[in-house]
C-alpha cells in the first residue's frame, strides 16, 4: 500500500529534521513526503532545501488549521492510497506506518496511532469521541482496535479516497478544533479507529504555568486545570468560538446552551488567569461569532502587539 506523508511545520526546524529522520527510518517506507511550512523564518528553508524534501511555503502563518487544510489539499494528489498526516513535533516509532497499514480493513477510512508523551505516558487529548462535549479515550480503552469519534492530525493516516470524497479541513479555524470537525465528517463514510500497537511521540511544549490562585482551585475543585497567560489567549479564544459553532453545527445546539458553555469559560478564566475582567469581551465577541459562523482571527504577533499596547 501506498503512503504519502505530509508534515506541517512553524518556526521548529529542529523538531522538523527530528520529524523527517524519523518518517524515512519507517519499515514501510512511504512514497512520497511533503511539508507545509507555515511561513517559517528560523531556517526551515534552508534545511527543507538541504534533506531534499519536496515542500510547500505558504505566504503566511495560517496556523495549524489552514497549514493542514493545504496538507489535505495537495498530499491527496500525489497518487498514493493513504495520506499520513502529523505536525513538525510528532515522531513515530520506526514501526509506526507498518503496523497502522496491518490494521487497515475495507470499512475504515482513518487509522490512529497511539500518542505518547516524549517525556512518557498517553496523550489522551488526541483521541476520544464527541457527545455533547470532548470525551478522551481513556487508557484502559487502549487495546484492540476500538472505534474513534474523532482523532488529531497527530500521525493519523486517512484513506486518499475519503479525503477526495470532502472538503478538506476548515483553514478558518485558523487553530484547535480542526481535526476534531474533519473527523466528523471523515467518520459519515467509515469507521476511524485507534492502532495502539502503534506509536507515535509527540513533544509538544505543555506550557503549564500556576498561580496562587490557580493552586488554591484546583485543591478546592474535584479538577486540574491551569492559568493561560493573556500572550497565548487568542488561542483559547479561536478554540471557544471553534467548539460553539461544531456543537450549533453538529449537535443543534441552542442559545442557551451555548450561553451556558460560554458562562463556563468565562468562570474558568476568572478563577485562574491573571487580570480576567480583560479577556471577557474578547470571549463573548469570539463566542457569538461561533454561533454566527464568522471566523475572524487574530494572527499571534498582531495580537501580541495589541496586550503590549493595553488593547487586550
Amino acid at each position: 500500500m501506498t503512503v504519502a506523508a505530509a508534515v506541517v511545520t512553524h518556526n521548529r526546524e529542529r523538531l522538523l529534521r527530528e520529524c523527517i529522520a524519523a518518517i524515512r527510518a519507517q519499515t514501510h517506507p512511504v512514497s512520497k513526503l511533503l511539508v507545509i511550512d507555515n511561513a517559517s523564518s528560523d531556517g526551515t528553508t534552508e534545511a527543507l532545501r538541504e534533506l531534499d524534501v519536496e515542500h510547500v511555503r505558504l505566504d503566511e502563518n495560517r496556523g495549524g488549521a489552514g497549514g493542514f487544510s493545504e496538507a489535505v489539499r495537495l498530499g491527496r494528489e500525489l497518487g498514493c492510497e493513504w495520506l499520513w498526516l502529523m505536525d513538525d513535533d510528532a515522531e513515530p516509532r520506526p514501526d509506526a506506518l507498518e503496523r497502522l497499514l496491518d490494521a487497515a480493513s475495507g470499512d475504515v477510512v482513518a487509522l490512529a496511532p497511539k500518542v505518547e508523551y516524549a517525556s512518557g505516558g498517553i496523550d489522551l487529548n488526541q483521541r476520544g469521541h464527541f457527545r455533547r462535549r470532548l470525551r478522551y479515550l481513556p487508557p484502559d480503552a487502549y487495546s484492540g482496535h476500538p472505534s474513534l469519534g474523532y482523532t488529531s492530525f497527530v500521525g493519523s493516516l486517512v484513506r486518499t479516497g475519503a479525503t477526495r470524497a470532502i472538503d478538506p479541513p476548515r483553514a478558518d479555524f485558523f487553530v484547535w478544533g480542526d481535526d476534531v470537525e474533519y473527523s466528523l465528517r471523515l467518520a459519515k463514510l467509515g469507521q476511524i479507529r485507534l492502532v495502539p500497537e502503534s506509536v507515535i511521540l509527540h513533544k509538544r511544549e505543555a506550557h503549564l504555568h500556576m498561580n496562587r490562585r490557580g493552586r488554591f482551585w484546583n485543591r478546592v475543585l474535584p479538577l486540574e486545570m491551569y492559568p493561560t497567560p493573556i500572550e497565548r489567549f487568542w488561542q483559547n479564544l479561536c478554540g471557544l468560538r471553534n467548539y460553539i459553532w461544531m456543537k450549533r453545527r453538529y449537535e443543534g445546539q441552542g442559545a442557551l446552551s451555548a450561553a451556558g458553555t460560554t458562562a463556563q469559560f468565562m468562570l474558568k478564566s476568572l478563577l485562574y488567569d491573571e487580570r480576567p475582567l480583560r479577556r471577557m469581551k474578547w470571549i463573548v465577541r469570539f463566542a457569538r461569532d461561533g454561533r454566527a459562523g464568522r471566523f475572524r482571527n487574530i494572527a499571534p504577533q498582531r495580537w501580541r502587539q495589541m496586550v503590549e499596547r493595553g488593547e487586550v
